[in-house]
């Protein structure tokens, strides 16, 4: 184990063996990749609140190693070596003066700079030449004498959480999926003057380089002190780790349409400092260089609607659909067909959208997940207790089934009518397949109907759920034996076999408009 690893506050190790441990979300305890030994979360928990009393204790006895400057112009406050007689402000440019120490909020935890200026400078550059005519861009050339460095003000959310997701069924009746869930290192901006967005776009920071904060980290550079409000950075944190477990829960349950109420369990905020090239330009603009990996992240002023090009994806899927029904019959045939299916496609995919209007952010790579451990699992009750579960509502395969079964039930009299075809030893290019367009027709009512009930949120009556065995595989299971699939729920609410007498008159139109569409297909 090498020195970082050693003063490393946020790396989490074993007492038996000294190695790495990393939580376990089912278990709900840290665990040793090396040994096996195993923590309780409120052991860990209770051994950084200690640390975290003795590293303000130091701290408080060193304050003599810092000076406290303020910005006259924009109010900044930085803290800088006691040897530093005058600085200038890194947001402003401004001269700043001397300040007294007042219930300042000193980090905690700091990761160094290891991009230096020119580096950081040149990676910026190269982003403004690749963007050239982007306003923004240009704008940023001109303020380039701006450039300068900083350890901004954030606080790092780590531990255990509770939480229930809100799903809204066909009904509007409120459905709650109760989950554990831990973050490890979730990032919280605490300078009122940044917007989140900008910030969030030079991440992620990788934690493995963290250290106890000490004084002599700003004989070169200066940090810039925690700023926002107490409430305003509560909010902040609620906000964030919100969103970190809302995003993480997309991928499990493939759908956006739910919220999450988040219930503190163990967990903790830790201020820390992190290091950051900033050059502000005014109107929104603005451009910031991550000081540990070079990422470049470019705010230009601009509001955006970031789910605009919905319609691409149920556009590309009918005219698929629409070219594949059209080679198995007339192109006029697969014109009709595909428009029904296009109806299906759309509205889903209208339900899933929602204008989102955010400023516009341009980052130098491609957008990373912040926090690629972050866990969740929730907890479901089969008949023996609470345990962890998967829950999925939308997925790949069910839309796959579900557009399957119409395509099958659709061209019904087809695949009839080819084998009795063969069977008398025909052509099947000699099957009338338009004059199955009355059952086509039947399908197509169903479809659109079908349609509607996703886009009331039908898919959400009839949850997939997949327990999780000790060995980490899942097992399909229902919470309930008459628990539906999706079709079953939709034909149940359909209402048209109330009664055997209403069933049997459906059924016996249905075989025989299908019998006669068979019949008009092979005359």
């Amino acid at each position: 184990m090498n020195e970082q690893e050693v003063n490393n506050p946020l790396v989490i190790r074993c007492k038996n063996c000294g190695g790495d441990q990393s939580f376990d979300i089912i278990k709900q305890q840290y665990v040793c990749a090396h040994c096996g030994s195993v923590t309780e979360l409120n052991s860990q928990t209770a051994e950084f609140k200690s640390w975290k009393q003795l590293l303000q204790q130091k701290q408080q006895q060193s304050l003599s190693e810092a000076k406290m400057f303020k910005c006259p112009s924009c109010g900044a406050q930085t803290l800088a070596s006691a040897d530093d007689a005058s600085a200038i402000c890194p947001f402003c440019q401004s001269t700043m003066v001397d300040a007294k120490f007042a219930n300042t909020p000193i980090p905690e935890v700091i990761i160094p700079f290891k991009v230096t200026k020119e580096d950081a400078e040149k990676r910026l550059q190269e982003w403004l030449s690749a963007n050239k005519n982007n306003p923004a861009a240009q704008t940023i050339e001109k303020n380039m004498q701006r450039f300068s460095s900083c350890y901004l003000p954030y606080h790092i959310v780590r531990g255990a959480f509770s939480g229930i997701m809100d799903i809204a069924n066909q009904a509007g009746e409120s459905q709650e999926y109760p989950f554990k869930a831990y973050l490890s290192h979730t990032a919280v901006n605490a300078s009122k003057e940044w917007d989140n967005l900008f910030l969030d776009g030079i991440e992620p920071f990788d934690f493995n380089d963290a250290r106890d904060f000490d004084y002599r980290y700003l004989i070169k550079q200066k940090a810039k002190i925690q700023n926002a409000e107490t409430m305003e950075l509560a909010q902040r944190i609620k906000e964030e780790t919100t969103n970190e477990l809302y995003e993480t829960l997309t991928g499990k349950v493939h759908s956006k349409e739910f919220s999450v109420s988040l219930f503190e369990q163990d967990n903790e905020t830790i201020p820390a400092a992190l290091p950051v090239y900033l050059v502000q330009c005014g109107d929104g603009i603005a451009a910031a260089v991550n000081g540990q990996n070079g990422k470049v992240s470019v705010s230009t002023g601009k509001t955006i609607n970031k789910t605009k090009n919905w319609w691409v994806l149920p556009t590309v899927a009918t005219i698929v659909v629409g070219l594949a029904l059209g080679l198995l019959g007339s192109l006029g045939l697969g014109l009709i067909v595909g428009f029904v299916f296009g109806i299906l496609f759309f509205v889903i995919a209208h339900k899933r959208h929602e204008n989102v209007f955010v400023k516009e952010v341009i980052t130098s790579t491609k957008k990373e997940k912040s926090h690629n451990d972050t866990q969740a699992v929730f907890f479901a009750d089969f008949g023996k207790g609470e345990v962890p579960a998967r829950i999925e509502f939308i997925t790949p395969w069910r839309i796959i089934k579900t557009v399957l079964a119409f395509i099958v039930v659709t061209f019904l009299p087809v695949f009839i009518a080819i084998p009795i075809q063969l069977s008398r030893g025909l052509s099947i290019l000699d099957i009338h397949y338009g004059y199955g367009a009355a059952w086509y027709c039947i399908p197509g009512f169903f479809a659109i109907a079908f349609a509607g009930g996703m886009a009331k949120g039908m898919m959400y009556n009839a949850p997939m759920y997949y327990e999780i065995l000790p060995n980490g595989t899942t097992k399909r299971r229902k919470v309930n034996s008459k628990q539906p699939s999706v079709l079953g729920y939709f034909f149940s609410q359909m209402n048209i076999m109330e009664s055997k007498r209403s069933g049997c008159l459906v059924i016996g139109f249905l075989l025989f408009l299908l019998i006669g569409s068979v019949a008009a297909m092979l005359s």
